[in-house]
C-alpha cells in the first residue's frame, strides 16, 4: 500500500507560518529536516511541510499566482465538536480567519472551514459529533 508521508506549503514567512500550525495544533517538529528554507511537523504519521519560496527554483516548480483560487486544502481531524470548536477560537487569536462557520455536513461531519495567516485553506473536522 501506498501511504501519504508529507503534504507541504510554501511561504514567504515559511517559519512564521510553520509556528502557526505548530502552536493551533500541538504538532511536534522533526528538527532533523530543520534547515534555511524548510520546517516539518508530524502529525500523526503524515509530516505537515512548510518551504521557503526557494524551494520552488530547488524542486523544478513553478510558484502559484496571486489570484489562482485555492490549490490545497489541509484537513485536521478534532477528537470532538469542543476540541473543534477551541481550535477554531484559537485560530481567530493567531491570525486565522473564517471561510464557514462550523457546520454540519451532509455526510454528518461538523466541520469549520477556515484560512492561516498566508491564506491556505484549512478544514477543521469532527467525523463524530
Amino acid at each position: 500500500m501506498n501511504l501519504l508521508m508529507q503534504v507541504s506549503l510554501f511561504s514567504e514567512d515559511f517559519i512564521t507560518l510553520s509556528e502557526f500550525y505548530r502552536d493551533l495544533f500541538d504538532l511536534t517538529e522533526n528538527e532533523s529536516l530543520r534547515s534555511d528554507v524548510f520546517r516539518g511537523y508530524m502529525s500523526g504519521d503524515v509530516m505537515v511541510g512548510f518551504s521557503a519560496l526557494a524551494a520552488y527554483e530547488m524542486l523544478g516548480l513553478e510558484p502559484r499566482k496571486a489570484g489562482e483560487g485555492d490549490q490545497t486544502a489541509f484537513t485536521f481531524q478534532c477528537e470532538s465538536k469542543e476540541a473543534l470548536d477551541a481550535i477554531v477560537d484559537k485560530a481567530k487569536g493567531m491570525g486565522g480567519t473564517m471561510v464557514q462557520e462550523q457546520f454540519m455536513t451532509y455526510y454528518h461531519w461538523y466541520m469549520a472551514v477556515m484560512r492561516d495567516p498566508d491564506g491556505n485553506a484549512i478544514r477543521l473536522a469532527c467525523t463524530t459529533p
